[in-house]
């Protein structure tokens, strides 16, 4: 369950009347190709750079992280909320010249990083910031890297597909490994010696001796 401040509640109740003005911010945690730590490194859709306390998408707990501007941020499509185990897929596009980009892709182990996206609540007649929600959290499966052909606009488009969902609906190798099976049964291979037992019929009712 998600828990919003009371000012981005009422920001949000009477948005219809004062209106409301949000933007994305997309988090990403991914290995360093070097050293194999684990970093962050966030961007969002704003002109300057921004350090904000946002709500950890593991711990829930507030964390004041850095995002980059200047274009960085292109789109974050639509986050689909459902009740079924549809794996629906998230894209987030990044400027291909914007230097925090390359970065990202370069410098970092994107594959199966974990991605959190919150929207940023502003005031429309101030600009101040109202708060932040945590909308997204998941895992990169695709971050595909062209280059445009001449004159061509590029954008690198990072596919996340949800964290829940795609736990839930991971296939467990281990339920049927040959290897794993042995293991479970101490060496028997696949109850190769059940048959030592026995055929026992035990009645309702009965105990077994």
């Amino acid at each position: 369950m998600i828990y919003a401040d009371q000012a981005i509640i009422a920001a949000l109740e009477n948005a219809a009347e004062n209106g409301l003005s949000e933007r994305k911010l997309v988090y990403v945690h991914a290995r360093d190709r070097v050293t194999g730590l684990v970093t962050g490194m966030g961007v969002w859709a704003g002109d300057e750079d921004l350090s904000i306390a946002v709500a950890s998408g593991l711990t829930g707990a507030a964390e004041t992280r850095a995002y980059y501007g200047g274009g960085t941020l292109i789109d974050v499509g639509n986050i689909v909320c459902a009740t079924d185990m549809t794996i629906r897929p998230l894209t987030i596009r990044l400027s291909q010249i914007a230097d925090v980009a390359q970065a990202l892709l370069r410098t970092l182990d994107i594959r199966l990083a974990r991605v959190e996206v919150h929207t940023l609540y502003l005031d429309p007649a101030t600009g101040a910031m109202i708060g932040s929600l945590l909308d997204f959290v998941g895992e990169v499966d695709k971050a595909p890297l062209s280059t445009p052909a001449a004159g061509d606009e590029g954008a690198i488009a990072l596919t996340c597909v949800p964290d829940l969902m795609s736990m839930l609906t991971r296939i467990n190798p281990r339920k049927s490994s040959y290897e794993d099976q042995k293991a479970h049964a101490n060496g028997d291979e696949w109850s190769l010696y059940a048959s030592t037992a026995g055929d026992w019929t035990i009645w309702w009712g009965q105990k077994g001796e």
